[in-house]
């Protein structure tokens, strides 16, 4: 086994799930659930129609990629979400079955663990994959707290100058989870030219 694994921690829910189990739910007022963030409402009927018709492609893996219209949708989408150009559809669009797949794979594709030390940068609070994609990885997770007196954004002028010389990968959450801020231009600016040193 990956003497790794012993770095990493409890998965949050998982804990939080322990913590209010056998606690009786009050009788009068109504449960809202702040906890994973699962979906509240019910499937969209065009969706449920779109999955029953493509049940007999259920029969073959997809490709690694994804079909290549798909791809070309999320780029177009993208262009016009963010009034850019379009991404290349071959390049740089990757679809994946949700978030934590892809937080986690970029890190064990990017970290390269025969440098020494590598580091990962992340906001904190932070969504537990990305310290558990780091450790997995080799690297050192680094925290940039996001507290009230910075707007809940991460100060990147309080990296010291050897963890960033280390650091290999940057996770970034826009708009904050669970802070709600969101990084402006000129973050981006600052966070690109870091990237560029």
């Amino acid at each position: 086994m990956n003497p790794r694994l012993d770095t990493l921690q409890t998965y949050p829910f998982q804990k939080l799930s322990s913590l209010v189990a056998g606690i009786p739910a009050h009788s009068d007022l109504t449960r809202v659930n702040l906890s994973i963030g699962e979906p509240a409402h019910p499937t969209p009927q065009l969706l449920k129609d779109a999955l029953t018709r493509a049940l007999s492609g259920l029969s073959v893996y997809p490709s690694t990629q994804g079909p290549a219209a798909l791809r070309q949708s999320i780029a177009n989408w993208a262009a016009r979400r963010y009034g850019i150009p379009a991404p290349d559809a071959e390049t740089q669009v990757l679809p994946v079955n949700g978030s934590r797949e892809a937080l986690f794979a970029i890190a064990q594709a990017v970290i390269d663990p025969t440098r020494p030390d590598p580091v990962v940068v992340s906001p904190n609070p932070f969504y537990q994959i990305y310290e558990g994609a780091a450790l997995l990885a080799g690297a050192t997770p680094y925290y940039l707290n996001t507290v009230p007196g910075n707007a809940y954004v991460p100060d990147l002028a309080a990296i010291p100058a050897a963890v960033l010389a280390r650091t290999q990968l940057f996770y970034v959450c826009s708009p904050g989870n669970p802070t709600g801020a969101v990084l402006d231009l000129e973050f981006w600016r600052e966070l690109f030219e870091l990237a560029d040193r």
